[in-house]
């Protein structure tokens, strides 16, 4: 018999004289004899709580079921004839028989707390061991286009709930399962499903125990704000993709398709399909020169142009599709070196904001220098042949005080003196287009937007407002890039540290490292975004020159 009693220590002070003749206090019996607490554990353990109780309805039964092996995926099958439980009763109880050592509880005992006062309250005990018919994970497998992709379940009592994504096809799904390994299930891992209709899984315990759980479709939650459930749609490699070394220095989307950017001169431009990366032809041009860059606009109407040297013809073309015929749109010549303290040259990096049949903004940086080159599209017209000349104010870093050759000036409107993001080498920062000064900037650090970055391309998607960045992320050779995705919706948040708990809701996303074959030491590369024809969802692109695409999407959809 095991008795649980109070222990009370008594301390003399120095000096004090008791009466001896003083009575001692009656100590009056505890009538409490509640069962606290009560678990069960193996020899080895400890006080570790490895098995739980529950109780019947009218609390006189406890119930132990124990797992049939332990550790639960182990071999190690459990034996009840050395079992440990350990209670928890009021001070002066006594409970029998005594626990805290190795007993047999095969079978049903009784358990008996008796009060200090002598009041008696019994429970039984029962125990089992049980086999596990628990799912630990499961996810299904299906092709989209050229790559395989996949969805975890959310379990949520009998239900395996899988959120998938409107119009996708799971006729043809393949179903992997974690479970126990001593369980089967009626549905074999790896086997296929047609989950285009409820479907039944049984688990099988060791014991014999089965429990069933539907595999279900879920519809997922259409957010009012922000991004989703998110997918890698493909890869390539530069190889797999054709490039040339050193050549792919940018890319943008028309329809179904990415255009890339081969920098010969003539320039070539190479067509894929954009959701599978399959090369599809090259591109008519109107022009044989030496061309750096293509962007999209909001509609996925396309612009491409020349590299202006300075004092040479800067060309502008736009295209309504990849078959359409080029329609010129700028001819000017680089005559205006202001402020330009090295090259000069315009069309390594463009960019724009709007749609270039009805407003629009186009930007592109002058070579080593200050900077930025303006031209304004109003009702579909273009403002004027000749850009407006902007100095950016706020320039920082080097003691040479200019921006790189890759800078980009990514506008955020089509308001003839919209803001603007600017990128390059030491910076990336929002600028204000009235004093054309920074507003706020990122906050410097190899976390934030790694050792260098270049290529930007922003949108409005679900009310929200996204910044893409080329992280690169390898400091000589430039040939490991990381796609980064910034909500740059709340200024406050664009200077915010890594470290800063926030700074997850303002950098929601960064790729894993993509790897170029060999050195990009120019450090080359382009980001653009497209959108479903349904704008449900956005598609991000990440070139790395030497390295390939990396292609992933975005959805306005949440479990």
């Amino acid at each position: 018999m095991k008795k649980l009693s109070l222990v009370f220590i008594v301390t003399a002070l120095a000096g004090l004289v008791l009466n001896s003749c003083k009575k001692a206090e009656k100590v009056v019996p505890n009538t409490k004899n509640d069962l606290n607490d009560i678990y069960g554990t193996i020899e080895g353990m400890g006080s570790s709580r490895l098995f739980e109780p529950r109780f019947s309805a009218n609390m006189d039964t406890i119930y132990f079921d124990m797992p049939y092996y332990y550790p639960i995926n182990s071999d190690n099958e459990v034996d009840l004839s050395k079992i440990i439980l350990r209670s928890n009763v009021p001070s002066d109880a006594i409970v029998k028989p005594g626990l805290g050592i190795i007993q047999d509880v095969s079978k049903p005992f009784k358990l008996n707390i008796t009060s200090g006062s002598g009041e008696v309250r019994s429970f039984v005990v029962v125990s089992k061991k049980v086999g596990d018919v628990s799912i630990t994970k499961a996810k299904v497998l299906y092709q989209a286009g050229a790559s395989t992709q996949e969805i975890e379940a959310v379990i949520k009592g009998n239900d395996v709930l899988f959120y998938i994504l409107p119009g996708t096809d799971l006729s043809s799904a393949t179903l992997n399962l974690e479970i126990n390994k001593h369980s089967t299930s009626s549905i074999v891992s790896g086997g296929s499903i047609n989950l285009s209709q409820d479907l039944p899984l049984t688990i099988t315990g060791v014991d014999g125990l089965k429990k069933t759980y539907t595999l279900k479709a879920a519809e997922p939650v259409k957010l009012d704000y922000g991004v989703g459930i998110s997918r890698r749609l493909w890869t390539k490699t530069a190889a797999e993709l054709g490039f040339t070394a050193n050549m792919e220095p940018s890319l943008a989307v028309s329809g179904d398709y990415l255009v890339t950017v081969v920098r010969t001169n003539p320039a070539v431009y190479r067509v894929f399909n954009r959701h599978t990366g399959a090369y599809v032809k090259n591109m008519a041009l109107p022009f044989s020169a030496l061309a750096m860059q293509i962007v999209n606009d909001s509609e996925g109407n396309l612009i491409g142009t020349t590299f202006g040297a300075k004092n040479g013809k800067f060309i502008a073309y736009k295209w309504s599709n990849i078959d359409a015929t080029p329609v010129k749109l700028i001819d000017w010549t680089n005559n205006n070196p202001t402020g330009i303290t090295g090259d000069g040259g315009v069309g390594r990096r463009l960019n724009i904001y709007g749609n270039v049949n009805t407003n629009a903004i186009i930007m592109s940086t002058g070579g080593q220098s200050k900077i930025i080159y303006k031209w304004r599209i109003q009702n579909g017209v273009l403002v004027s042949n000749t850009p407006e000349v902007i100095t950016y104010n706020s320039i920082t870093g080097g003691a040479a005080s200019f921006m790189g050759y890759q800078a980009d000036a990514q506008p955020i409107s089509t308001d003839a003196n919209t803001d603007y993001f600017i990128n390059y080498q030491f910076e990336i920062g929002l600028v204000s287009g009235i004093t054309n000064e920074r507003t706020i900037g990122f906050a410097n650090e190899t976390a934030v937007f790694g050792v260098f970055h270049f290529a930007t391309d922003y949108i409005v998607f679900n009310n929200a407002k996204y910044l893409a960045i080329q992280k690169f992320v390898k400091t000589t050779s430039y040939n490991n890039a990381v796609l980064g995705l910034f909500d740059v919706t709340e200024n406050s948040k664009i200077n915010l540290s890594a470290a800063d708990p926030r700074y997850p809701t303002f950098n929601i996303y960064n790729s894993e490292e993509f790897l170029g074959a060999t050195v990009n030491s120019n450090g080359t590369g382009d980001v653009c975004i497209g959108l479903s024809p349904d704008k449900e969802r956005m598609q991000v692109y990440m070139l790395l020159t030497n390295g390939g695409i990396l292609a992933h999407e975005f959805t306005k959809y949440a479990p």
